[in-house]
């Protein structure tokens, strides 16, 4: 789903219409997958199974079209 896509689905955990939007972090921030969240004085890239989900962007509020179930807290996002 990319930001100009309207994408309405279902939830896979109870079925219900997910609401789209945007998961976002606050300025200069940057999105990443790890198994395990290093260290503050770590260099993230270098942890196990790191995933760039986004690039950091300074200034700026970092966002990723998904979807939310308010109903069960789940929010679905492809990057």
């Amino acid at each position: 789903m990319n930001e100009m896509e309207v994408h309405t689905m279902k939830c896979p955990e109870c079925g219900k219409e997910m609401r789209d939007g945007y998961l976002f972090c606050s300025k200069d921030g940057a999105f990443s997958f790890v198994n395990k969240v290093p260290g503050v004085f770590e260099n993230a890239k270098n942890a196990e199974g790191f995933v760039k989900i986004t690039e950091l962007k300074p200034s700026h509020r970092t966002r990723v079209a998904a979807s939310i179930c308010e109903e069960c807290k789940t929010v679905i996002f492809k990057y």
